[in-house]
């Protein structure tokens, strides 16, 4: 579980820094419109996106096997 927990936070911050560079590709955050850029940091959001979904399967994954578990412990306890 901390092993996906660790993925979540590689991808959280691997999307802060695509959202830094989608910010420094705009006029708000530097020079003026780099199209460039804006498609590299939007590349890069997509892989960052996809690294926290895998996170989260294998998350719900770990969960759905714990509760199968927990039902066949009930179900050997059954006369």
């Amino acid at each position: 579980m901390i092993a996906w927990r660790a993925l979540q936070a590689v991808a959280v911050l691997a999307l802060l820094a695509c959202l830094d560079l989608a910010l420094k590709a705009s006029p708000l955050g530097g020079e003026g419109w780099n199209p460039g850029r804006l498609l590299y940091a939007g590349s890069g959001m997509v892989t960052a996106l996809t690294l926290f979904a895998l996170a989260a399967i294998g998350i719900g994954q770990r969960r759905l096997a714990d509760r199968l578990a927990r039902i066949e412990q009930s179900l050997d306890r059954l006369p």
